[in-house]
């Protein structure tokens, strides 16, 4: 057993982006330096078995969150288990968490991810990035008219709906940090901040509409300790779809702006497994397979 374990999980549909992610860290070496344990979300998951080799535990995940709907599915576990995978796989020092549809690239991305919380509780990465600004074209603030605008947005509307009036406006100008990547200490506080802010959301959720608020709750949690946080740089979770094309060069990822940076981790959130992704090489526009 290491001191860092990394943790992931899918259903059977999302299983060829953990077994892609799998793969990527067997390839950069990582489970040399950390445990590999899958939160099981399936009642049937014998798929899992071709992967037994690189995976040192799995668990089968339950709710241990209340939830007040009935329209319930098993991969939701993988949502409101978040916050208790340390209850899920004691004994570790630090807990990583990796999206399925997540790749590795760089050990470096683990690497920092750990250094990160040498000093600091949580280890995160926000939604911003240079690259990003000119690729978003919907910027959460409608015109009315003349000089009289609406903030709008999923985020702002929802802060507001599960945590209080007031926490929309007071977070919507600084940036989402994306709980796909994260690092977190073992016997940090904010395991339990997160639980219970999760837990007060889910009272106010009427359907399942409200069981993506695990995200909200961790950034509330973020910014309600901010001297707890480590921000990682975003080419420790670079989200696909948010960027301009990526430079490919070589066997390796580099950021649009310059200088080019290499990209550690990948983060292909909202996109199929089967889908392509554009990037640069030599000067010449291509697509490129996820998988």
């Amino acid at each position: 057993m290491k001191k860092i374990a990394i943790i992931s999980g899918a259903d059977k549909k999302y299983y060829p982006f953990l077994k892609n992610l799998i793969i990527s860290l067997k390839k950069t070496k990582s489970l040399e330096i950390a445990d590999l344990c899958i939160l099981d979300a399936e009642k049937d998951s014998t798929y899992l078995e071709e992967n037994f080799d690189c995976i040192h535990k799995i668990k089968k995940a339950r709710f241990s969150l209340r939830l007040n709907f009935s329209d319930t599915k098993d991969w939701f576990k993988l949502l409101t288990e978040r916050p208790f995978i340390k209850d899920y796989f004691p004994g570790y020092e630090n807990y990583i968490w990796l999206d399925a549809d997540t790749e590795v690239l760089d050990i470096d991305g683990i690497k920092n991810l750990i250094e990160a919380t040498k000093s600091r509780e949580l280890a995160i990465a926000p939604e911003i990035n240079e690259s990003y600004v000119f690729n978003n074209t919907k910027f959460g603030i409608k015109k009315i008219f003349l000089s009289f605008y609406k903030i709008s947005g999923w985020s702002f509307k929802n802060y507001n709906k599960y945590f209080g009036k007031g926490l929309g406006e007071d977070l919507f100008f600084k940036p989402l940090f994306n709980n796909g990547v994260f690092c977190i200490k073992s016997e940090s506080k904010l395991w339990n901040l997160w639980k219970a802010e999760y837990q007060n959301a889910l009272d106010k959720a009427k359907s399942s509409y409200g069981i993506k608020t695990d995200q909200l709750s961790l950034n509330k949690i973020i910014y309600e300790n901010f001297t707890n946080i480590s921000i990682l740089d975003s080419t420790n979770n670079w989200i696909v779809q948010k960027a301009e094309n990526l430079i490919k060069k070589d066997d390796s990822f580099l950021t649009p702006s310059f200088p080019q940076r290499k990209i550690n981790i990948i983060h292909y959130t909202n996109l199929n497994s089967e889908d392509d992704f554009d990037c640069i090489e030599n000067g010449i526009k291509k697509k490129i397979s996820i998988i």
